[in-house]
């Protein structure tokens, strides 16, 4: 809850969850009426407001952490998540705003696209100019997106960052402490540093690659949120391949912000895959991953054969792309310079197929009101008219292994799957209308779900459970009163081993419902089956799961993915056990 509780300066506490779901509510209803002159009846609301509060639905939890004057002052700061094409010297100063309003990022450093940006000077010289940061996530981004073009026109300016709050200083608008001066003079000089080494060239795409990462982790959100990226780059580009490779951490650490995929744009010849799936296999951390741009387009044209109008005609829901990029977790289609907001349902153990529905129709009006934000301050105009063209929504299912009707393993999983979508379909349009909006382009989809099924008790996702009894570890900055009263009350901690001076690691015993579905009851096809019953009869996007491969499954899993690859998209891939991360979100106990 301490995400997403504000802190209330009139009562001296943070909020309680009814309070904080009630701003919600609050925000959109005067935000419906003024926006699109829509009034939330009394009744709605509440059959709306109660299922959030039972924890049975969930909106977009930035938007709960955001709503009120944070949110109208930048809608940005409502959205999950976004893809931009490191195409323009743009696209650093605008990662830099998404990521500072707690907006995850997807980026891309195919070569067609860094190939876009300028070349740097063959020198660059010290100058007098100053950059002034003012004190705010205007004031950063104005101050990178001047470097930049100062670096590009062959000078290195110095910068004044005396407006700066310090470390540590409360947040009001927007909510936790501010992170001080200190990490934006890190990222300025890093990209002097990158710049220098490129002069007379292109930043070759690890190069952009380094820059995004060193942006993210310069960012922590009001002291409560990391930045969370995906890279995606060329099948061909080696450098990328290996960004990850041997001692990685020890001189890069801040390529540990970003999972890496290749962007593949056709079905490779068998050795390409495999020496790709080696790669992958060796590295023990999932990289590189796969993110498919070419199922993305089949995918939509699948998606355009689904509905017909009155004379029998297919309606073309989405325009599909040969360019889609996608969100830090991979189950988002996306446009380069759009967001996407997501609602979820939470599957509970003794739903029904209708209680069910009902749910999947309020996360879908719930996901159609989020989509009217479309109110962006600084970003490029793209934004805003890729957002009001698409109105995409990310309406997704958690606890999906909790719950027999579900998970596959009662009645007709197919047609169940496929009655749900189209209540999500037909609520979206009736909402849309009502509205006076684009209905949306693409609504279905499931995410992880990492956060949310933590504050509601659910299975993450498709994700069975991680063990009957396990480990969860959750980070917290070490700037945030919370964190420093919890390390007094003696939870158990250790500092994060990227970010030891800044970051504190937590770790909290948990134990699974008694016979649930746990990791170990699943093999990786169970997995992947599932995933792609999903991929094909409920979402209009993509799932995304996390596959554990046990070791003797990796050559048939293999095999599963090739033969799907025309479908393959948001999957990554981990050893069972014997992983490359440390201080995992999850590990394994006894009791």
């Amino acid at each position: 809850l301490s995400r997403y509780a504000r802190w209330d300066y009139d009562k001296g506490r943070r909020e309680t969850w009814h309070e904080t779901v009630e701003r919600y509510f609050n925000f959109f209803t005067e935000h419906l009426e003024e926006t699109c002159g829509y009034v939330l009846t009394n009744g709605e609301r509440v059959n709306i407001e109660n299922a959030v509060k039972e924890l049975q639905v969930m909106p977009s939890m930035r938007c709960l952490m955001t709503a009120g004057p944070a949110l109208k002052k930048e809608n940005v700061s409502g959205y999950n998540c976004s893809y931009v094409k490191v195409d323009h010297q743009r696209s650093f100063d605008e990662i830099l705003y998404v990521l500072m309003n707690g907006t995850g990022v997807g980026f891309s450093v195919e070569e067609a696209y860094t190939n876009m940006l300028p070349v740097v000077p063959d020198q660059l010289y010290e100058t007098d100019t100053t950059i002034v940061v003012a004190d705010s996530k205007l004031g950063w981004a104005r101050a990178f997106k001047e470097l930049i073009s100062l670096l590009y026109g062959g000078h290195i300016p110095k910068w004044d960052i005396s407006k700066v709050r310090p470390a540590g200083a409360p947040l009001k608008t927007f909510g936790g402490r501010a992170s001080g001066p200190d990490p934006l003079v890190d990222l300025f000089n890093f990209t002097v540093s990158t710049f220098k080494d490129a002069m007379g060239r292109k930043l070759r795409p690890i190069e952009a690659h380094d820059i995004v990462c060193k942006t993210a982790e310069i960012v922590v959100v009001g002291g409560v949120r990391r930045s969370a990226l995906i890279s995606l780059s060329d099948l061909n580009d080696r450098e990328m391949r290996f960004a990850k490779s041997g001692q990685w951490w020890e001189k890069d650490k801040q390529r540990s912000l970003a999972n890496n995929s290749v962007n593949y744009k056709e079905k490779p010849d068998v050795g390409t895959f495999m020496r790709e799936w080696l790669s992958l296999y060796d590295s023990k951390s999932g990289e590189r991953g796969i993110y498919n741009g070419m199922s993305a387009k089949y995918h939509v044209n699948d998606l355009n054969t689904r509905e017909k109008d009155e004379h029998g005609t297919y309606i073309q829901r989405r325009v599909a792309r040969d360019d889609f990029g996608t969100n830090p977790c991979s189950e988002i289609i996306l446009r380069s310079r759009e967001f996407c907001n997501l609602s979820e349902v939470v599957v509970r153990s003794n739903d029904t197929l209708q209680s069910i529905k009902d749910k999947v129709r309020i996360a879908t009006i719930i996901g159609t009101f989020q989509s009217t934000l479309t109110s962006f301050k600084y970003l490029s105009r793209e934004w805003g008219r890729n957002c009001e063209d698409e109105r995409l929504l990310g309406v997704s299912l958690t606890g999906i292994m909790d719950c027999a009707i579900t998970n596959g393993t009662k009645g007709n999983i197919k047609k169940t799957l496929n009655e749900l979508r189209d209540v999500a379909v037909e609520t979206n349009k009736e909402y849309a209308e009502k509205l006076g909006i684009n209905r949306a382009a693409a609504i279905t989809c499931v995410k992880p779900s990492g956060t949310v099924s933590q504050l509601v008790d659910s299975a993450s996702g498709i994700h069975a459970r991680h063990n009957p009894y396990y480990v969860r570890t959750v980070r917290a900055d070490n700037k945030d009163p919370l964190c420093k009263m919890m390390k007094e009350e003696g939870f158990p901690n250790e500092p994060d081993i990227n970010k030891p001076d800044h970051t504190t690691v937590f770790s909290f015993p948990a134990k699974s419902p008694k016979g649930a579905i746990c990791r170990n009851d699943m093999t990786a096809w169970k997995q992947l089956s599932l995933w792609h019953t999903y991929a094909k009869e409920w979402c209009e996007h993509k799932p995304s799961v996390t596959v554990s491969v046990k070791e003797e499954e990796w050559v048939n899993t293999a095999a599963w993915v090739y033969e799907n690859f025309d479908d393959i998209s948001g999957i990554s891939f981990l050893p069972f056990s014997d992983h490359s991360y440390r201080q995992a979100p999850y590990q394994d106990c006894s009791e």
